[in-house]
């Protein structure tokens, strides 16, 4: 079937997937005057985060107040109660949580000063209305994302009311709900926040910039564009499938959105070469996951980051570029090497796109990216930088008459950024009662000490503590939500035992992050796995192996930062191409092939070796350099005798 026809195809069977979920229980699909009144306030809400970014947002715990009334409004409109609540209209439920909604946010924006007035000094009223917010924030959180990150929410409020009687360390005073409810409501530690201020400021807009180049043609641009780049060649299918899902990965802010996005064009192309189905569904899981971590925009996560530490987000961006390079291109390899071992072949050239015609309908795509970095470069704030990319989208896309965004396509790109941004809107509201329980009670400072004290002050043996924390906690929440949590809880950690605080913070989201694809639980694997028709703790485990840099890279951050180019130019110019050799051994090591199908013993050595050229000192790499060279001659020597008793 020739590539056009196939897209085509997928294309409706995309639509035809989305509505079904939908139907399920995911979002409605309004009819009626519903539907005309939740598009018109999703557009109104999206314009008017616009035109914030322009104009500047008001007063810090307004703006989130604002933001997060019409945010969960929409939630409460486009989101059901349960699996059984109708898909097509609203119900009395949602009404009433709407209604509650709105009272809280006008009671905060139209009493702020009397309420600043009395600081620390709740009325009745504020104890009552915080009580609610903390409802309505716990059944938004309940309906988008689901029960893991609600409950966790609820046992850190449950620690801050019970702290008198708590084991050890962990014990505190302990604090009523008069002083709960009111600091989550009418402080900026609390449900308003650092994630809603990032939600508010950074990522709605990121969300609908995604919204925007997928209306105008994107998208098929730049899956045509990694088939051309890479469809022919050996495992090429699969090759493209990591392209096209990191690209928009990076953008999703979602692991799991994102597979069951991409996935449902990716997973039947590589099956139809012959991958197997856990193969399939790992690739696009390994693809996606590793959107998370990749600039320029890291899934909206490397905002909050850069709120967190109080740096440039181009700081961020700048220090995780090698990391996600060496991610993808470990990826590459095992792809690579999987097809060698299983002699699969590209797709006929005669049903790919021709890179030159691809390049010329639409290489203008690039635009917008090339003008958001050169912005953000430059010292623009994200939220200025990214709407002029959203305006530049708009313009290119009359260059082509079929993607033309006329009026009412504008509107409908408004519309579905909104739409896609909700759950992750949710996410970030009950992520700011983990952190408000958390400043609260000083469990951050206590967390820290804990693993301070089962280490015993060192931090190597810190490490491994920290990553089974971040794995652990990072298990069934979007990849925004579980960085703020991570960051809160264990990255304190390891900064008070020495770790530089750019790795430590990378550290705990490349962790949190691998959580995604790390057995047995991995979201975005058994996504994949659904849409492959695969065993879902079969396809983690090929998941795990295809990331197995983001679990070794991330170690190295803390011991060896010229990986995140801090560092002498010496050290950084020793670490990058040592780190990228690594990369093909660790591909060959982990699927078993490097010139011809290895013994198994040939493979914890490669392995070995592939580590430690990927470590930063010179001992180490001239270790792993005489491990993985002297496989490699092994290899190759047995190849030639295998060829000549063919002969």
């Amino acid at each position: 079937m020739p590539v056009k026809r196939f897209l085509e195809k997928k294309i409706d069977e995309t639509k035809e997937a989305k509505l079904e979920e939908a139907l399920k229980g995911k979002q409605r699909q309004l009819r009626g005057y519903a539907f005309y009144i939740a598009s018109a306030l999703a557009a109104g809400t999206a314009l008017y985060h616009l035109y914030t970014a322009i104009a500047g947002p008001p007063f810090a715990i307004l703006f989130r107040n604002i933001h997060w009334m019409l945010l969960a409004t929409l939630i409460f409109i486009y989101f059901p109660a349960n699996k059984k609540s109708p898909t097509h209209r609203i119900q009395l439920v949602d009404y009433l949580c709407v209604a509650i909604t709105l009272v809280l946010g006008f009671y905060l924006w139209m009493n702020w000063d009397a309420i600043a007035a009395r600081a620390g000094a709740p009325t009745q009223a504020d104890i009552i209305l915080g009580a609610l917010l903390v409802i309505m924030v716990i059944e938004a959180g309940r309906r988008t994302v689901g029960w893991f990150i609600v409950i966790v929410a609820l046992l850190f409020m449950v620690y801050a009311y019970f702290g008198q009687q708590m084991p050890g360390i962990l014990a505190h005073r302990g604090y009523s709900i008069a002083r709960i409810f009111p600091y989550l409501y009418l402080t900026d530690a609390g449900v308003f926040g650092i994630p809603l201020g990032v939600s508010s400021r950074f990522i709605l807009l990121f969300i609908i910039f995604g919204a925007f180049l997928d209306r105008c043609g994107a998208g098929l641009f730049f899956r045509d564009l990694s088939l051309a780049l890479t469809g022919r060649y050996v495992g090429g299918p699969a090759k493209s499938a990591v392209l096209f899902s990191a690209f928009i990965g990076s953008i999703t802010g979602s692991s799991t959105a994102n597979v069951v996005t991409t996935g449902t064009f990716t997973i039947p192309l590589m099956k139809r070469l012959g991958y197997k189905p856990e193969f399939a569904a790992a690739v696009e899981a390994d693809a996606s996951t590793g959107g998370q971590i990749l600039p320029p925009v890291m899934g909206a996560a490397a905002f909050v980051m850069a709120e967190f530490l109080g740096r440039p987000y181009v700081d961020i961006m700048v220090a995780a570029a090698f990391p996600a390079f060496l991610y993808f291109f470990t990826s590459y390899f095992m792809i690579h090497y999987r097809a060698l071992k299983e002699n699969l072949v590209g797709l006929p050239k005669e049903e790919l796109p021709r890179l030159k015609d691809v390049l010329k309908q639409g290489a203008y795509y690039f635009a917008p990216l090339v003008l958001l970095v050169y912005m953000l470069f430059r010292g623009f704030s994200p939220s200025r930088s990214v709407f002029f990319a959203i305006v530049l989208t708009i313009l290119l896309s009359w260059l082509k008459k079929e993607t033309r965004m006329f009026p009412k396509d504008i509107i409908q790109a408004l519309i579905d950024g909104v739409q896609k941004s909700l759950e992750v809107v949710a996410a970030c509201a009950v992520a700011g009662i983990i952190i408000g329980m958390v400043t609260m009670t000083g469990l951050g400072l206590k967390f820290s000490t804990l693993i301070e004290m089962l280490s015993g002050g060192r931090l190597l043996w810190a490490l491994p503590l920290t990553l089974i924390a971040s794995l652990i906690l990072g298990m069934g929440v979007p990849t925004t939500a579980k960085y703020i949590i991570l960051a809160t809880l264990v990255a304190p950690a390891l900064v008070t035992m020495g770790a530089p605080v750019l790795a430590a913070h990378l550290f705990i989201l490349y962790f949190g992050t691998d959580a995604d694809i790390t057995p047995p639980v991995g979201l975005a694997a058994y996504a994949a796995a659904g849409v492959a028709g695969a065993h879902p703790l079969t396809t983690g485990w090929e998941a795990l192996k295809m990331g197995i840099t983001a679990y070794i890279a991330p170690l190295l951050f803390i011991t060896g930062p010229a990986l995140l180019l801090i560092g002498t130019p010496g050290e950084i110019a020793l670490a990058l191409p040592t780190a990228a050799f690594a990369c093909v051994g660790l591909g060959a090591a982990m699927q078993g092939y490097f010139v011809r199908v290895m013994p198994f013993w040939h493979r914890p050595i490669l392995f070995v070796g592939s580590v430690m050229l990927m470590e930063t000192t010179l001992l180490w790499d001239l270790i792993g350099l005489v491990l993985v060279g002297g496989i490699f001659l092994i290899e190759v020597i047995a190849k030639r005798k295998e060829e000549a008793v063919k002969v």
